[in-house]
Parts: C-alpha cells; structure tokens; sequence
C-alpha cells in the first residue's frame, strides 16, 4: 500500500518477508528511495490510538496532529496523511500476512 504527499514523495508500507507482524515503512521521491525503517505493526497502532504526538527519532519521523500524520524526512515536512487511512492500511497488511511455515 502506498500514499502520495508532497512533491512527489510516497510512503510505501510493505510487510517484511520474515517477520510478519512487523513492516517496512520507506519513503520514496520519483521512485529514489529516501529513507526505509522496519517496525513493529502494533507499535504504530499503539501510536496511532495513544495521545503521543510523535513516533521515532532519525531521519523518518512520524507526528500526530488531531487526525492527520504528518511525516518528516531528514527534520523536512514531506506530506500528510488521514489517521483514519493509515489504520485501515496498517490493518489490512496485517490481515493479509500469510503465516511463515
């Protein structure tokens, strides 16, 4: 699943081969991957239903403002998006994970 923001950037989540409650969140500009960072599904739910209003330190950065999210790269504002989006999508790789055998 991806979501447009600015300037062409995307964020792309992608469930990680194997570890299937965990994903790759990258954030890429005219298909150039910026930055990638592995993390844990539940972790970025717990975020999204706690009152914390920002998520990881380093070059990809996550805040939470009412319902959107903005997303930062490199201390830079790259776009938003609906909280409500990212939950859905977030469950929905988690739905779909296929068990490792």
């Amino acid at each position: 699943m991806q979501f447009r923001l600015q300037d062409n950037h995307v964020l792309k989540i992608e469930p990680e081969k194997f570890r299937p409650s965990r994903v790759r969140l990258i954030v890429k500009q005219m298909g150039k991957e910026l930055v990638c960072r592995k993390e844990g599904i539940n972790q970025l739910l717990e975020f999204l239903y706690s009152k914390d209003e920002q998520l990881f330190k380093g070059r990809l950065q996550i805040s939470k403002t009412n319902d959107q999210i903005s997303i930062w790269v490199k201390e830079q504002n790259v776009g938003s998006i609906d909280a409500k989006a990212l939950k859905d999508g977030l469950i929905s790789v988690l739905n779909n994970i296929e068990p490792t055998k």
